[in-house]
C-alpha cells in the first residue's frame, strides 16, 4: 500500500487528480470534511491514508486506510472523511467499475458461494495485496505516456478480475447473474432514475423484475439499505441540487421538475437531506460540491 500512496501523493495537491487512464482519479483532502450527500456509481474507493465513513440508508461503513469501498449499484450516500491533515492528508484512488468488462469474465469466474449478507450494494474489507499491488502499477503506469495507451486497458481489466476473485467481491459475481435479485434491483434502480418525476409505484416495480410486491421490497432495502420511496426522494434531492447549481431555473420550476407538487414540501426535505434551504444554496451561502466524486 505504501507504493501506491506514495505515487498519488507525488506532486498532487488538494482535489481531484485525472489519471489519464479511463475515467480513474485520486483524490487528495487536508482536512476532514463535513457530511455530504453525493451519488456514488459502482466503483472501487481504495483508501491509501487517512479515513471515511459512508452510509446509505441502513448500510453504514467506516474505511481506514488499507481498505476498499465497493460499490455495485448506483447508490445517494451520506460520506464525511474522517482523518486528514496537512501532514498526513485523505487520499484514495477511485475507479468506476466497468460492469461490460465483469460480464465479459463470466465464464471464467469459478462458483463461489456467496450467503444473503452479500446483497448490500456498499461494501468496506481490507483491500487484498494483489489488489494493492496492480493499483500501484496502475499509478505508476499512468506518468508514463508511452506506456500507457499499451497496458492501461490490461491494468484495468486486472483490477477488474482481481476485484471479481476478492472476498468481497461477492456482490459483483452475484451481479454476473441474470437471474440474481441483484441484477433485479439494479433494473428497478435504472427505471426509477429515468423516472424521478413521475409517482412512485412498487407494484409496477416489482412486476417488471418479476418479483412480488413483498419480495421486491425486501431485496431492494437489502441492496441499497433504502426502501423504493426513500431511494426516489434521495435521487429527487441530489438532482434537485444539481439543477439548483446550473442556476437557469427557478426554485419552484426545479421542484416541479424533480416531481414535487409542493415547493414548500420540496424546501423542508431539502433543507432536511442537506442541512440548508434551497435558497441558501443559490445565494452562495454554501459551496456546492461535484456531484459524482467520492
Amino acid at each position: 500500500m505504501e507504493a501506491a500512496r506514495d505515487l498519488a501523493l507525488s506532486g498532487a495537491s488538494d482535489g481531484v487528480t485525472r489519471l489519464g487512464l479511463g475515467e480513474a482519479v485520486v483524490l487528495r483532502q487536508s482536512h476532514p470534511t463535513d457530511i455530504e450527500g453525493t451519488l456514488y456509481r459502482p466503483l472501487l474507493c481504495l483508501i491509501l491514508q487517512g479515513a471515511k465513513d459512508v452510509s446509505a440508508g441502513a448500510i453504514s461503513v467506516r474505511c481506514p486506510a488499507g481498505h476498499a469501498i465497493i460499490v455495485s449499484h448506483d447508490l445517494p450516500v451520506s460520506s464525511r472523511i474522517t482523518h486528514a491533515s496537512e501532514d498526513a492528508p485523505y487520499v484514495a484512488f477511485v475507479l468506476p467499475i466497468d460492469l461490460g468488462l465483469l460480464r465479459g469474465f463470466f465464464d471464467l469466474v469459478p462458483d463461489v458461494p456467496d450467503g444473503a449478507e452479500d446483497e448490500r450494494a456498499l461494501t468496506c474489507h481490507p483491500a487484498e495485496p494483489g489488489l494493492l499491488d496492480a493499483v500501484a502499477r496502475f499509478i505508476a503506469l499512468s506518468r508514463d505516456p508511452a506506456a500507457a495507451p499499451l497496458l492501461g486497458p490490461i491494468l484495468l481489466q486486472e483490477i477488474h478480475a482481481r476485484l471479481l476473485l476478492s472476498a468481497q467481491g461477492a456482490i459483483l459475481r452475484r451481479f454476473l447473474h441474470r437471474e440474481d435479485p441483484s441484477r433485479q434491483v439494479a433494473q428497478a434502480i435504472a427505471s426509477i432514475r429515468a423516472s424521478i418525476d413521475e409517482p412512485l409505484s412498487v407494484s409496477a416495480l416489482a412486476e417488471r423484475t418479476g418479483m412480488s410486491r413483498s419480495s421486491f421490497h425486501a431485496h431492494f432495502k437489502a441492496v441499497t439499505g433504502l426502501t423504493p420511496g426513500q431511494y426516489q426522494k434521495d435521487i429527487r434531492l441530489l438532482e434537485a441540487r444539481r439543477l439548483i447549481a446550473e442556476g437557469k431555473a427557478s426554485i419552484s420550476a426545479v421542484a416541479f421538475d424533480v416531481g414535487y407538487e409542493s415547493p414548500a414540501h420540496f424546501s423542508r426535505d431539502y433543507s432536511r437531506k442537506f442541512g440548508y434551504s434551497p435558497r441558501e444554496e443559490r445565494t452562495g451561502r454554501r459551496n456546492v460540491l461535484e456531484d459524482e466524486v467520492t
